[in-house]
């Protein structure tokens, strides 16, 4: 894969070379695509903890992860730094991840809204263990970071329908 196709995919098709704030972009563009595909539903925190639902989100995250990690072990050759701010895919996993406990059904507002400032919060203060991953470096790192952000986005999330 070339650098061009690398810088595409990790750019998330361009959506990274956004100005002001990419990974916010990346995270408001991965809401609408659950939006997409989930909003439907006709539940929320009655639902069970694990469907169908979750493994095709669950499957589709992590192979985005995989080609996340793959793409940014090339990071710093295709953008000149390490972990560059355009590099976006991993505030898609991070953000799905978030939004993982709104699975099955129809996604509320209000947990959305939880969920996408929870992790924003998350990855931009580096929670830890998020800053520790993140210095792990390549690929990985890149992508490591963001996944424990959607881990406290999640956990964010469970906790208000838990208290509802």
């Amino acid at each position: 894969m070339g650098s061009a196709t690398r810088r595409l995919i990790g750019t998330c098709f361009g959506v990274g070379r956004l100005p002001l704030a990419p990974g916010t972009w990346a995270s408001a563009l991965t809401v609408a695509v659950f939006f997409w595909i989930y909003g439907q539903g006709d539940s929320l925190f009655g639902a069970p903890l694990c469907t169908p639902e979750h493994g095709v989100a669950l499957a589709c995250l992590g192979l985005i992860c995989v080609l996340g990690v793959a793409v940014g072990r090339h990071a710093k050759d295709d953008y000149g730094e390490e972990d560059p701010p355009s590099f976006v895919l991993d505030e898609v996993v991070g953000q799905g991840i978030a939004l993982l406990p709104l699975l099955p059904g129809y996604l509320e507002p209000t947990g959305v809204v939880v969920a996408f400032l929870a992790f924003r919060l998350a990855d931009i203060f580096k929670f830890p263990p998020c800053g520790w991953l993140e210095r792990r470096g390549g690929g990985l790192g890149i992508m490591a970071d963001d996944v424990a952000a959607g881990g406290y986005g999640a956990l964010a999330v469970f906790a208000l329908g838990v208290l509802r």
